[in-house]
């Protein structure tokens, strides 16, 4: 056994050796974190795992470390946080209750949706974005999330009051509250946009100017809110809206993955998701540049206690909170999400969507260890897929 152990590490480094190139660049982490690509034996995030299990290194760990290699010198490089403590003990990824309002189990979870609506998301190639190298700054680099969307409403004030996501070539996923309620009616929606106040999203890359294709502004068909939606309750926070032609998917506008298999439904409560956005709640402010943040799960029961009046329930997500004024950068109505195992047998990683921004901890400003709740979109899959079905043409 102890044989096995040993040859079980080797067979991890094996796995791990990378090409040659350059070390010590930023990259993610499988706990979407930011870190650094370094020589393993150099990384202090092992070391402690490495003092703490010692050869019985527990399986989630192995795999993490296999998902977090990256391309270094001639060495084992892996992407490293050195900020990460490994937990005691090890906290596996567990399954949310795939549950919408008549109790569908998680055994049932592709059985519910409908088959048309799973057919349109398979057919999109989502949630591929960037590279492995990515910026520590809260700006979102040029391309970086191509399917954050603006909401346009009949408003010259106040034309983007939410955001969503681009979930397939001509449907948006949204928050109910951003068309139930609210002054002035939508009347299109932006993709492809990365700064508001500049006519043209440009970077230099080495003394050249490289230039993003135009943002387009897409009519819209309908808009479909959840039927069951209440504002008062904070329940059935979602909306789809139907754009009035397909759009062409470009570097700088694709759809992100919604949750279709069971593993990528599983909610990884010791990772951190993004939140993205311009900033935009209902009546806050506004960040020309789109903005990110990484925010922690915290458990319903966490946030019950601090949203003692409104009742959390499988429908919702908690997250954030952790001493930051974080949630801020996230658009009412856009997506929250995370590099995800989705497809193909060795489960390739994609950005997959779990929730949709709906509530609390969006005002910039307020109580910094306030998280935010977001609609479960897991939960809601069933309702997305029928009505994507219902409204194919």
């Amino acid at each position: 056994m102890h044989f096995n152990k040993i040859f079980g590490l080797l067979l991890v480094a094996t796995l791990l050796q990378a090409a040659s190139g350059q070390s010590y660049y930023s990259c993610l982490t499988p706990y979407n974190t930011y870190g650094r690509c370094m020589p393993i034996k150099r990384c202090g995030f092992f070391q402690k795992l490495f003092a703490q299990y010692g050869l019985s290194l527990p399986q989630n760990y192995a795999a993490d470390i296999l998902r977090a290699r990256c391309q270094g010198g001639p060495e084992i490089h892996i992407c490293c946080d050195d900020n990460l403590t490994p937990t005691t003990p090890a906290t596996p990824p567990t399954k949310p209750t795939l549950t919408n309002g008549g109790g569908v189990s998680s055994t049932n979870y592709l059985g519910s949706m409908d088959p048309a609506g799973l057919s349109k998301l398979r057919e999109q190639k989502c949630g591929n974005a960037g590279g492995e190298r990515v910026s520590h700054g809260e700006n979102v680099d040029l391309y970086e999330f191509p399917w954050m969307a603006l909401l346009i409403y009949d408003s010259v004030q106040d034309p983007y009051k939410c955001g969503g996501s681009l979930i397939t070539d001509n449907f948006v996923l949204t928050a109910a509250h951003c068309m139930v309620g609210v002054e002035g009616r939508i009347i299109g929606v932006r993709l492809g946009e990365h700064d508001l106040s500049e006519p043209e999203d440009c970077i230099i890359v080495k003394s050249r100017r490289l230039c993003a294709p135009p943002v387009e502004d897409v009519g819209v068909e309908k808009t479909i809110p959840h039927p069951n939606f209440s504002n008062a309750r904070k329940t059935n926070d979602v909306a789809l809206v139907k754009l009035n032609r397909s759009v062409r998917f470009q570097r700088h506008i694709k759809p992100i993955c919604l949750p279709i298999i069971p593993e990528a439904a599983e909610i990884p409560i010791d990772r951190r998701f993004f939140i993205a956005g311009w900033g935009g709640t209902e009546n806050g402010q506004t960040s020309n540049i789109m903005q990110k943040a990484l925010v922690p799960f915290k458990t319903r029961m966490e946030c019950q206690y601090i949203f003692r009046r409104t009742p959390i329930n499988e429908n919702h997500l908690c997250a954030g909170g952790d001493g930051r004024i974080d949630t801020c950068k996230g658009d009412s109505g856009g997506p929250l999400f995370y590099l995800a195992p989705y497809s193909g047998s060795q489960k390739s990683l994609r950005y997959v969507q779990y929730g949709v921004v709906s509530f609390g901890g969006t005002e910039c400003g307020g109580d910094r260890n306030s998280p935010g709740i977001y609609a479960n979109v897991t939960n809601f899959m069933p309702w997305i897929t029928r009505n994507i079905a219902q409204n194919l043409n």
